[in-house]
């Protein structure tokens, strides 16, 4: 039986230009392999193990973030920043003219992905790693917290139920 998944990389990357999608996904499956080696031979990943199609998707949103996403909300920062000084309709970047209609859409899509992120409880910092063992670190702490809270739940469901009367 074949796996008919649709990896999340090739998701994101689908109408991307050519080399920029080839960049992502290169960076992606060298992050990815390098990841599921760690994760195999450190006790520290290891509770990772069990969530590795989680660590797939997240691997691929965060370098998705890190190379579109952060630069798209960069355009939008410099063409606010330099219409705040001068009002202009367009700016040349390098041969692109970048209007304040393209500006306003990649605003709204920056913002949409935000609010995606926020709703799936992914922290904003999560994107914030240069090597792979950082970003899984920020993984297994997010896994310990979300232990740590499933149990407090469980301890006041128990607390709960002993402090009825009867």
């Amino acid at each position: 039986m074949s796996d008919k998944r649709i990896p999340m990389i090739n998701i994101l990357t689908y109408s991307l230009p050519f080399k920029l999608a080839n960049q992502i996904y290169n960076e992606y499956q060298s992050r990815f392999s390098e990841a599921k080696y760690i994760i195999e031979l450190s006790e520290r990943y290891k509770p990772l193990a069990e969530y590795i199609e989680t660590v797939e998707i997240l691997l691929a949103l965060t370098i998705f973030q890190k190379r579109v996403i952060s630069n798209l909300d960069a355009a939008v920062k410099f063409y606010s920043t330099v219409n705040n000084y001068g009002k202009i309709d367009t700016i040349k970047i390098g041969s692109y003219n970048f209007t304040g209609e393209e500006k306003n859409k990649i605003l709204g899509l920056t913002i949409n992905y935000n609010k995606l992120r926020e709703k799936f409880g992914i922290p904003d910092n999560l994107a914030d790693y240069e090597k792979t063992k950082g970003f899984l670190l920020k993984l297994v702490n997010m896994l310990n917290n979300y232990e740590y809270g499933e149990k407090q739940k469980e301890d006041d469901n128990d607390t709960k139920e002993n402090d009825l009367s009867f």
